[in-house]
């Protein structure tokens, strides 16, 4: 008994052009991984760099990051911009990962989840995310030189007046948020690595706020103010520097 074979069904045009490009993403998958290793690979070099950070400070180097991230955005189109911070923000915390375990407390009293999205946006998938009982937990945590505290901004709980007090080791250095943060991430952070950016402040008295005087109040307590400074407000009008956003 003789068998006929049917003939494969001719391609459409559509269907080779989506091959094609199916097969330009394959080639372009594999040269990002084997760049992606090499940049793993120099991850591990840099943590042995001298100018790592060390001691009581946490190996972080907030105003390398800021300055990737800058650079990067800025060749970005603008459509693409929050999905390249994003991929950097990933590639970064692997990076770190490299040299230490990044290990993050987040306090979020008000159940939303926005805290803990927004420092697992911040410090990628890399980071072990733990949410905290309460502010001073977290902060002490941070104290100890374990890791990263992401604290939101609370009207009813005036953590970060402790900023100039009991918790005086930790520095801010990012917000979760953009023009106006909602939470603050703190650490024992070497000043020198902290980004140039706006300042935050923890101040007594009253002060100008808006754009015009370079200023900002994120949290009130008491007659004292948390705030946000611009950079170009000169250095002899803040009073209370605690750290610096990118």
């Amino acid at each position: 008994m003789t068998l006929s074979l049917a003939s494969p069904r001719p391609q459409s045009a559509d269907e080779m052009t989506l091959g094609a490009l199916r097969h330009e993403i394959d080639l372009l998958d594999d040269q990002m991984l084997a760049l992606f290793q090499r940049r793993l690979a120099l991850a591990d070099r840099v943590g042995r760099a001298k100018d790592a950070p060390s001691g009581a400070h946490l190996p972080l180097r907030p105003d390398r990051e800021a300055a990737v991230l800058a650079r990067m955005t800025a060749g970005a189109r603008p459509d693409q911009v929050r999905a390249v911070e994003g991929l950097w923000r990933e590639i970064v915390g692997w990076g770190l990962a490299r040299q230490t375990e990044t290990q993050v407390r987040v306090w979020a009293p008000d159940g939303s989840g926005r805290a803990v999205d927004a420092a697992r946006r911040r410090f990628g998938q890399a980071a072990t995310l733990i949410e905290s009982p309460d502010a001073e937990a977290a902060l002490a945590f941070a104290a100890e030189g374990k890791g990263v505290a992401v604290l939101a901004l609370q009207a009813d709980h005036p953590w970060w007046l402790g900023l100039r007090s009991d918790w005086s080791d930790l520095r801010v250095f990012d917000g979760c948020g953009r023009s106006a943060p909602r939470a603050l991430a703190v650490g024992r952070i070497d000043p020198a690595s902290l980004a140039p950016g706006r300042r935050v402040t923890v101040s007594s008295g009253g002060a100008d706020f808006g754009p015009g005087a370079g200023r900002w109040g994120l949290a009130t307590h008491r007659g004292w103010t948390l705030s946000l400074v611009d950079a170009a407000v000169p250095m002899e009008r803040i009073d209370g520097l605690v750290g610096t956003l990118d």
